[in-house]
């Protein structure tokens, strides 16, 4: 597996959410799909390198772009890491107006989460998250 930079995984995830933005306007899933799977491999990176993955979501949860924060915050509650501030990032970006479809998608995110109890961000994806009630993270 290669292994990256901070720099180059943070360019690489606002490069996406870029385009997942710009396909969002337009309605082009295919280059959006395409992208994806960039978008993935970074993904299973973070899995096997939490460190790694908590100091460049720290700073990609601070970004002002909502579809940065929004990812940034999902991809957070998927690694069951940074809960806290992830939670703050979907909630404040739900509450805004503004953010349009990406105020519902922070929303809906926050819901999938809380209800249950996880999020995947792949199909095959180790599921972790919380345990029964005491806050404390599993693996299941």
């Amino acid at each position: 597996m290669k292994k990256y930079t901070k720099e180059e995984v943070l360019q690489q995830f606002k490069m996406s959410c870029d385009v997942f933005y710009e396909t969002e306007k337009t309605g082009d899933y295919k280059t959006g799909n395409k992208e994806q799977t960039k978008f993935i491999r970074i993904f299973k990176y973070f899995e096997k390198n939490i460190e790694f993955a908590n100091e460049c979501l720290k700073e990609l949860l601070k970004s002002e772009n909502v579809v940065v924060s929004n990812r940034a915050a999902a991809w957070s509650l998927a690694l069951n890491e940074n809960i806290d501030k992830a939670v703050k990032v979907l909630t404040e970006n739900s509450e805004k107006k503004e953010f349009g479809i990406f105020r519902f998608e922070a929303e809906m995110t926050l819901n999938v989460w809380k209800s249950q109890g996880y999020l995947t961000i792949y199909e095959g994806q180790e599921i972790r998250r919380y345990g029964p009630g005491d806050g404390l993270p599993f693996i299941r």
